[in-house]
Formats: C-alpha cells, structure tokens, sequence
C-alpha cells in the first residue's frame, strides 16, 4: 500500500493489511510517545496540504464574482491554518527526536535550543541546514505574523486592466509577514504561490529527518 509521505519509519504489514511503526533499537526509547508524536506530525502535514490548497481558492476569486469581505476573511483564516500547521508539524518533528534519541526533556520544554546538543552530529547538521534557509525562516516570520498579529496581511499588487478585476490572478496578491530580525522590524512581501513552495519543502525536509532517524530502528 503506497503512502502519499513515502514515510520511512512505517512499513506495509501484509498479514494486519495496514501500515504500521518501526521498532525502536534502544529499549530507553519511549515509542509510545514516539508514535502519538509521529502521528502527530503526519496529522499536521495533512492539514497543511489542505488549508494550502484552500488558501489558493478564494485568492482567485474576482471580487466581482462573490462576496470580497468572506474572500478577504477566508484568506486570512486559511493562511493562518496553513501556517500554523505547517510549523506545527516541524514541532512535534523536535518531540519525536526527543523520544526516540532519550533526550530526556518533558514534553512542555523541548525546544530547538535545547535539543540541539543532545543530537547525534548528523541530525544536528540536517536540522540546522534546515532551520537556515530562507524558506524555513519566511515560515516562521508568516506563522509569528499570523500569531501574534491579526492574521497573515495580504495585499494586491496591482488594478486590473480591461475585463481583469484585482484579485483575479495569484500573481497579483502578496502575504505579508513582519520581520522582526530587522531593525525597525519590516514587511517582508511574497506571493502568494510561494505556500506551496513552502509546503513541498517542509515535506521534504521532514522527510530527509525521519530518513536520517531509520538508524535508530530495526
């Protein structure tokens, strides 16, 4: 049976006719709390691939055609799903780690800044690549954006022209996330194609992580 993640730490048991977890090597290794957080993380880059496919429907909608409040909100509301979910996957990512390598921080308090010197040399490196690029830091400033402002800010770039009413194309709409790293912090403007840019790396990257985690298992 084929699974949409190709995930690494599941295989296909023919005789229960269902996908089910590895076994961890290390008896120390909480699996039980690794597989509700693998769950977990699966559950999350589900939503993400639907919230950003509803983030595209209504950001093609002329205005003309429909009510321009509820587009407005819809954007706002599925942007903020999106991004939040899609953070929220990397996440329970930390929590799985934290299980299964005996990391031994409570659930409550695992953090990249304190997980990080308990990883092998190679998770390490792969999670810090991860962490610094810039698709993964726009992310981050999009979800802190939606959090803790009103919602992730859209903006369209320019008027139609002709029979083209705003809004009608993604090419004419940005989200907005406010860098905080710069000072005054600033707007940093993306189109809004990029979610699904977004979204096929984070997959990716998780899916590079949970590959790299196989050799803690049978």
């Amino acid at each position: 049976m084929e699974d949409w993640l190709n995930d690494p730490l599941m295989v296909y048991d023919k005789e229960k006719g269902q996908r089910i977890y590895l076994k961890a090597k290390s008896e120390g290794a909480n699996a039980d709390t690794w597989q509700s957080f693998h769950f977990a993380t699966r559950l999350k880059l589900e939503g993400s691939v639907y919230f950003c496919s509803q983030i595209l429907g209504p950001a093609r909608l002329s205005d003309e055609l429909g009510l321009p409040l509820l587009n407005h909100r819809l954007g706002l509301w599925y942007s903020h799903a999106f991004f939040h979910e899609l953070c929220s996957a990397y996440d329970t990512l930390l929590q799985e780690i934290n299980a299964i390598y005996n990391c031994s921080i409570t659930v409550e308090k695992v953090t990249w800044q304190k997980i990080q010197p308990k990883l092998p040399t190679e998770l390490f490196g792969l999670l810090d690549r991860g962490r610094n690029q810039s698709w993964f830091r726009e992310v981050i400033g999009f979800r802190n954006t939606a959090t803790h402002h009103y919602g992730v800010p859209m903006e369209k770039t320019v008027g139609g022209t002709g029979d083209q009413s705003w809004g009608q194309s993604v090419d004419d709409l940005n989200l907005v996330y406010i860098d905080h790293s710069a000072n005054p912090p600033t707007p940093v403007r993306i189109n809004i194609a990029a979610c699904e840019v977004y979204l096929k790396r984070m997959l990716a990257f998780i899916n590079d992580v949970w590959r790299q985690m196989t050799q803690q298992f049978e």
